[in-house]
């Protein structure tokens, strides 16, 4: 995936985000929406929607949502893990 650039306060988010999808549970659903994550975290959906789209090589899915395993290896990625 190509690196892109992304703001501070996209990336002072984004461990939050990650700490979130690391402790859901193995054996629970396999995509989340940014709507569920938003909800979650307290935070505003667009935001998080945004936030997703600077850092993930996916879209979100209407009526399915991100892929949980994508995601956090996105998240991993833009911060070089």
């Amino acid at each position: 995936m190509e690196q892109k650039k992304v703001s501070k306060s996209v990336l002072k988010r984004l461990p939050v985000y990650l700490a979130y999808l690391k402790n859901l549970p193995e054996d629970g659903p396999t995509h989340i929406s940014a709507t569920s994550l938003a909800g979650a975290l307290g935070m505003g959906e667009v935001q998080v929607r945004k936030d997703l789209a600077a850092v993930s090589s996916q879209a979100g899915k209407p009526k399915k949502g991100f892929d949980i395993a994508l995601l956090t290896q996105d998240i991993e990625h833009s911060f070089g893990y």
